[in-house]
């Protein structure tokens, strides 16, 4: 009975021993050791890291996007440069215009009518000087014409104002 006893006791003398050591080496549930939160803890460190690397990905497909964008201007460029250079040295000379043959002003004449005699004034007014005068139908050149006033020419030469009621312009 005795060996039986002994044999029991090292029998739960090894089984509790070994529950022991399993429970002593195993870590604590939660900690950094523990095989489950070290996993989360690994992603938690390189997640930084692999969105700095996602930054780098994205610059460098800008990079060669604008890489591509840059040769084709310059090659745009060198196409540009080389029409201008061409055209350069081709010897356009410009198309001559046949300078156009002036046409002569259009002279309009008027005749004084409605007085016997009408006063030639030196300005558009009856407050300004009269130059001369001239007699019913003599004939005038008009040179501007004026709601009120006409701007004339005398066959002599003479430039005055006569008022518009005094002219008839045909």
């Amino acid at each position: 009975m005795a060996r039986k006893l002994v044999a029991a006791l090292m029998l739960t003398f090894v089984y509790f021993g070994s529950f022991l050591s399993v429970r002593a080496f195993s870590p604590q549930p939660g900690t950094v050791d523990d095989p489950i939160i070290s996993v989360s803890y690994f992603v938690q460190g390189i997640a930084p890291l692999q969105n700095r690397l996602n930054a780098l990905e994205a610059q460098a497909t800008a990079a060669t996007a604008l890489s591509t964008t840059i040769q084709q201007l310059q090659a745009r460029i060198a196409e540009l440069e080389s029409k201008v250079a061409q055209l350069e040295r081709q010897s356009i000379a410009p198309p001559v215009v046949p300078t156009p043959t002036p046409t002569p002003p259009i002279v309009v004449h008027g005749f004084i009518t409605g007085a016997a005699v009408v006063n030639v004034r030196q300005g558009a007014g009856t407050n300004f000087a009269v130059l001369t005068t001239v007699t019913n139908n003599t004939r005038v050149e008009i040179l501007e014409r004026g709601r009120d006033w006409h701007r004339v020419r005398l066959a002599d030469g003479r430039i005055g104002f006569i008022h518009a009621t005094l002219v008839r312009i045909p």
